[in-house]
């Protein structure tokens, strides 16, 4: 006669903690949540902080700062205050944007490990939070966008995060000495001192007062931009970086092995690249993996640095010159032209080919708008 076997099954609770922990740990976050409610002794080994730090915790009302005080949300790393900064419907939803930053501040400044947080460039209100605060939780994000821009357009919301003076050189001099950052993006911050209370009876060059005029020394500012992998630095409404403060942080990149890779000077005022030393420039450019500028640059300049790019020892893997004066192309060595070309592609766009570019993509807006509506 054949004999019948019984399956006992074990029930998770007498498993060892360890193996619970090491299953948990695999588990992906829906099962995550899941598991925590099958019983007791999982949910007190699930609800650690180390299986939650994939969680996007949102932020758009007062109340919503509890969720940050769970015991599982310690270790959190994102937190999103987009749809508070994005037209949230009601007055609940704008309380982050309009008055909750400070608030906000004060308990991320108990969690450490926030690498992230959506849509801080739209909140109102951080030049009232106290500096060290603000240093200490932005020089720990890996993410910034530190950018104080207004847009007339409808489709673009204004960016008012401007930091004080005082708040803004603490943040430069902790990011040079160590931080967390990897990307930084800096646009209408007070890099000058207030020209309107300057003596106007100094007869002084105008370019050599401005230069005098650095809240952010030149050698801080070269030393904190310099310190993070990838650097946006943009001026739309106004002139807030100097030609000094461009130079040093050229002059470091060229002399010294900092994390900086990829680095964008977008200026509508002043020349990025200025009087700076052709040779200078060359060095410091093809120490970097990628580039990108607007019209700016004299033919010596460039003819420096496309003879750096094909025939030194170059870390450059892209460059884009947008808008740049044809004039400057033309009488450049062409075949030092070609020889970049064939290394990199089109690395200018002339002004005709970028309002083209605009165009085409203003076009596909207003095509996507209509089908939609």
């Amino acid at each position: 006669m054949g004999q019948s076997h019984s399956q006992s099954q074990t029930h998770i609770s007498v498993l060892p903690n360890e193996v619970v922990v090491s299953i948990l740990q695999h588990l992906p976050p829906q099962e995550i949540k899941s598991a925590v409610l099958v019983c007791k002794s999982l949910r007190e080994m699930g609800e650690k902080p180390r299986f939650w730090t994939w969680a996007v915790v949102t932020v758009n009302t007062k109340d919503d700062l509890q969720k940050l005080k769970r015991p599982r949300l310690q270790m959190v790393q994102e937190i999103d205050v987009t749809q508070g900064s994005h037209g949230g419907t009601g007055v609940q939803c704008n309380w982050i944007k309009e008055e909750g930053l400070a608030d906000l501040f004060q308990v991320i400044g108990e969690i450490p490990t926030v690498k992230r947080i959506r849509g801080l460039e739209f909140c109102k209100g951080i030049q009232d939070i106290e500096p060290d605060l603000v240093v200490g939780v932005l020089n720990s994000l890996e993410e910034l966008n530190l950018c104080y821009d207004f847009y007339d357009e409808e489709d673009f919301e204004d960016m008012p995060l401007r930091l004080e003076a005082e708040q803004l050189e603490l943040l430069f001099t902790a990011v040079a000495e160590k931080t967390n950052l990897k990307f930084l993006q800096v646009s209408g911050q007070d890099m000058l001192k207030d020209m309107d209370k300057t003596d106007e009876t100094d007869e002084v060059d105008e370019m050599d007062q401005m230069d005098e005029m650095d809240t952010i020394s030149p050698e801080l500012f070269a030393a904190a931009v310099s310190n993070v992998e990838e650097v946006i630095l943009k001026e739309h409404f106004k002139e807030d970086i100097t030609s000094k403060q461009f130079e040093a942080l050229y002059s470091i990149i060229a002399v010294e092995d900092r994390p900086v890779r990829k680095l964008t000077c977008l200026s509508f005022y002043i020349d990025p690249m200025g009087d700076v030393d052709p040779e200078l420039l060359s060095k410091a450019f093809n120490r970097l993996e990628e580039f990108t500028t607007v019209n700016c640059g004299s033919g010596e300049q460039w003819t420096a640095i496309l003879r750096g790019l094909v025939e030194g020892d170059s870390r450059l893997k892209k460059l884009m010159v947008e808008d740049i004066n044809l004039e400057v192309v033309q009488n450049l060595d062409q075949n030092l032209v070609r020889r970049a070309k064939k290394k990199f592609g089109q690395f200018y766009q002339d002004p005709c080919t970028v309002l083209e570019n605009r165009r085409y993509l203003l076009d596909c807006i207003d095509i996507i708008d209509t089908s939609e509506s």
